[in-house]
């Protein structure tokens, strides 16, 4: 029989009774909003092979990038074989180690930065010469105070998920989501590594690194090169003087990361949860789309 109708009277699964799975990643598909390198990009393109009105069944393939909307990043991404303990951390997608990818962790409240960025930008009309140095690099002491204002703690082998505020504007205004996100040098990397110790770590933000740590900003991101050097009167590419090295320093010590966090983050920010995002296991993949999510500790 190809068409089935539906008895919802036969329906017995209810989700009211079971434990609360907080989505904190975006969905994707058409018009995903793309990291914005220069020149054309590949766009998500969904061509569909079957259709539910000729053949009772739809199919469809995917041709575009996998760092797209909220996924993982690979240690192949950014880091050649020799500079990686394969064994120990895996290397593309399909080995890393799935203990990594689930723990116990904390989801950190910084909605602040969206609020004081937006008052400035409004301040500034959008002028970038009117900015001043709008940007925000995320320090130790930023992860602390958040922390420490819900009561909760960074634990050797947690997972840390930062919520910026900065979810909102994507997919509304993309140019502020990419350029002027709140986020991480090496300064904050090699302490949320060496010293807390942790096991994976994402955020409301459009990469691991802060969107001025993509040395030489004048080639990768000649427009924000430009707005930063208008804001600040500095050289970018001396005042950033390496590309992507937070992306380098976690995955080399095995830390998941995952970009572009959102969904119900709002929902369950300030508190501690178990998080967890599995990857796909495709041996040629260097990065790929997860479901990130989290849920009360004991609730299973």
């Amino acid at each position: 029989m190809a068409y089935m109708p539906l008895d919802k009277s036969k329906l017995y699964l209810d989700r009211k009774t079971m434990t609360k799975i907080y989505d904190l990643s975006h969905p994707w598909g058409i018009d995903t909003p793309l990291w914005p390198f220069p020149g054309p990009r590949q766009d998500l393109v969904f061509p569909r092979g079957q259709y539910l009105g000729r053949f009772h069944k739809r199919t469809c393939t995917y041709t575009g990038t996998l760092h797209a909307g909220t996924h993982m990043d690979a240690p192949n991404h950014v880091l050649h074989e020799e500079e990686v303990d394969r064994e120990r951390n895996g290397y593309t997608l399909s080995e890393i180690p799935l203990e990594y990818c689930i723990g116990t962790g904390v989801i950190l409240d910084m909605r602040h930065l969206a609020v004081e960025f937006e008052a400035k930008w409004n301040a500034a009309g959008g002028d970038p010469a009117k900015f001043g140095d709008i940007w925000v690099e995320l320090k130790p002491a930023d992860f602390e105070k958040a922390a420490a204002k819900d009561g909760l703690e960074i634990r050797e082998g947690d997972w840390v998920v930062v919520n910026t505020g900065f979810q909102h504007y994507w997919r509304k205004n993309n140019d502020k989501y990419f350029n002027y996100y709140p986020g991480m040098g090496p300064e904050v990397a090699k302490w949320l590594i060496h010293e807390k110790k942790i096991k994976g770590i994402s955020g409301t933000w459009g990469a691991t690194d802060g969107p001025l740590w993509h040395m030489p900003l004048k080639e990768q991101m000649p427009w924000l090169d430009t707005a930063y050097t208008l804001a600040t009167g500095k050289n970018a590419a001396l005042e950033y003087p390496d590309y992507e090295p937070c992306h380098r320093l976690f995955m080399q010590h095995g830390v998941i990361t995952v970009e572009n966090a959102g969904g119900d983050i709002d929902d369950c920010t300030g508190r501690r949860m178990i998080i967890a995002a599995f990857p796909f296991r495709c041996e040629a993949a260097d990065g790929g789309f997860v479901r990130l999510v989290a849920w009360e500790e004991g609730s299973f």
